[in-house]
């Protein structure tokens, strides 16, 4: 390991992005519609329009509560659509995996800024090999932009403590549209700029320490004209131009999406350790108990051996190196104390945290290298380096290889994954959130195509009404018009149902049809044409 050159290392890590980019390719067809997209295309094709009508057309403002995001990937998806062979959700499932492959890129050049080619190489394959990223990768048009854009906005920053407060054209220009596109996406990336500030901030006190208030202003005067203003203004003129509900009102509508995501009114039942609770009521524990079931063993290990490893690699770095770790651990442990201590509304897991592993990802990384370098560094001997190299190198390889298996197993549903802690996917069933997205309605939807197909298909001049307990979307959309959906609880031939909350006891009726992934129901279908009965409660009519 020690005697890679990093052009090595470099070739590793493209050779790894290569293969991701073939496998988005070959499986991004697989993954289904969830229970946002059909908002979130509308809303990016509202979006176009407006543009289109030249500022006319305000239809984005009434779809749902989308204005309060930033329309840059849905209006750029709408475009694309118009531009590739394949159906809508298609297109934008490919899209979304891009801009996935970007953050696994954008990972590798932040571990590689902190640490060098290994610790961006692990890095890199860390984050593809974790579930809770990979598995959003191609359907999660919110979160995954957001994660992406804060990992290349870090690396920016990073680059840019070099050289503050005389930052480069070219840095500044890189830096304020990437970090324009992230808000562009969502506004609460504002407290990344609040947290560079920060550790600017606290560099300019240690530099006017000695020089009093007069140096003090001056330095200040220096940080802010040739460091944040240029990046504020252009930051903020291309998250104006991605998103048309704030051009309304450049300053209070974007402060106003802040109050909202900081006081979301979203209030829906949570799974939680077997325990269902209120979204607006969750314990405070409920971020951290996400992250520690849904990350795989591997990465939590490490990243308890960083808090080890961390405060000793500290004295060695140079302030730059210092600056961005500040940076990356208040980027990833400011929002979850917040959230553990205000209690804001969450659901869906812990997507809301995606931005987070990536910056975990670098972290592991560091460790595993820095306890590696540690192991070898026992040993004089040559032949005993490479063993010890051996051993370590069979390890990883073999955890790799478990991860890949679980995760082929899984797909397309990875981000379902749950780590051996937690009992596995199957232990987690009924404990923990599983299929949220409702994502595995479009295997159920062609599963009971071919049922149906096996009978004699849909008879000549009927209808079959499917009741759903879910999206009615995430299933339609891969069924024929011969089949229509009703309402949960109305007459239908077949019930179609997702496994979250009490959604398969509502109707009676025989199985035909479970979709699941390693022991765990994320979808039943029931065949109902043995006889209807209706169910308002526990009341049978």
């Amino acid at each position: 390991m020690l005697s890679v050159s990093e052009k090595q290392w470099r070739a590793a890590a493209y050779i790894v992005l290569v293969t991701l980019f073939v496998i988005i390719l070959l499986t991004f067809r697989d993954y289904g519609v969830t229970w946002d997209e059909e908002l979130q295309s509308q809303y990016g094709l509202a979006v176009v329009d407006y543009y289109l009508s030249f500022f006319a057309d305000h239809r984005f403002a009434e779809i749902f509560n989308l204005y309060l995001y930033g329309g840059m990937f849905d209006g750029f998806a709408s475009i694309f659509d118009r531009l590739t062979p394949f159906s809508l959700y298609e297109t934008r499932h490919l899209l979304n995996a891009f801009v996935g492959l970007l953050g696994l890129w954008g990972t590798w050049r932040l571990g590689r800024l902190m640490g060098g080619g290994s610790v961006g190489l692990l890095s890199l394959v860390m984050l593809a090999l974790t579930p809770m990223y990979y598995g959003h990768m191609f359907n999660n048009p919110k979160d995954i932009p957001f994660a992406v854009g804060i990992i290349w906005s870090l690396y920016y920053m990073g680059r840019g403590f070099s050289f503050v407060p005389n930052l480069p054209r070219q840095l500044i220009l890189k830096l304020g549209i990437l970090f324009g596109l992230t808000l562009g996406v969502r506004v609460g990336g504002i407290m990344l700029f609040a947290f560079w500030l920060a550790v600017m901030g606290g560099d300019v006190l240690c530099q006017s320490s000695r020089g009093g208030f007069k140096d003090l202003r001056t330095v200040c005067g220096q940080y802010f004209f040739k460091c944040v203003l240029p990046v504020a203004i252009l930051a903020y003129l291309v998250m104006l131009l991605c998103w048309p509900w704030a051009q309304q009102s450049p300053i209070v509508n974007p402060l106003r999406a802040l109050s909202e995501f900081s006081n979301f009114p979203q209030d829906v039942e949570v799974l939680l350790d077997g325990t269902t609770y209120r979204s607006t009521q969750l314990p405070w524990y409920y971020v951290p108990l996400y992250f520690s079931v849904q990350l795989p063993e591997f990465l939590l290990f490490l990243l308890t051996t960083s808090l080890v490893v961390v405060p000793r690699l500290w004295p060695a770095w140079d302030k730059p190196r210092k600056q961005l770790l500040a940076l990356m651990l208040l980027m990833s442990l400011f929002p979850i104390v917040y959230a553990m201590l205000r209690h804001p509304a969450l659901y869906d897991a812990v997507r809301h945290f995606l931005f987070v592993v990536p910056i975990l990802c670098v972290l592991a990384a560091m460790s595993l290298r820095y306890v590696v370098v540690g192991l070898v560094g026992q040993f004089q001997q040559s032949w005993a380096r490479h063993v010890v190299m051996g051993g370590i190198g069979l390890v990883v390889v073999m955890t790799m290889l478990v991860q890949i298996v679980l995760m082929i197993q899984l797909h397309p549903y990875e981000y379902i994954y749950v780590n051996r802690f937690a009992g596995g996917v199957a232990g987690a069933y009924g404990r923990y959130e599983l299929d949220y997205w409702g994502s595995s309605f479009k295997e159920a939807a062609e599963r009971l195509q071919d049922f149906v197909a096996r009978e004699g298909g849909v008879p000549s001049g009927k209808i079959y009404k499917i009741a759903i307990c879910g999206s009615w979307s995430s299933a339609m959309i891969y069924l024929p018009p011969d089949y229509e959906p009703v309402v949960a609880n109305e007459p239908a031939e077949f019930f179609l149902s997702t496994t979250r909350w009490l959604c398969p006891k509502m109707r009676p009726g025989k199985e035909i049809i479970e979709v699941g992934r390693l022991g765990a129901p994320l979808v039943v279908i029931k065949d109902l044409r043995g006889g209807y009965e209706h169910y308002e409660g526990n009341e049978k009519k």
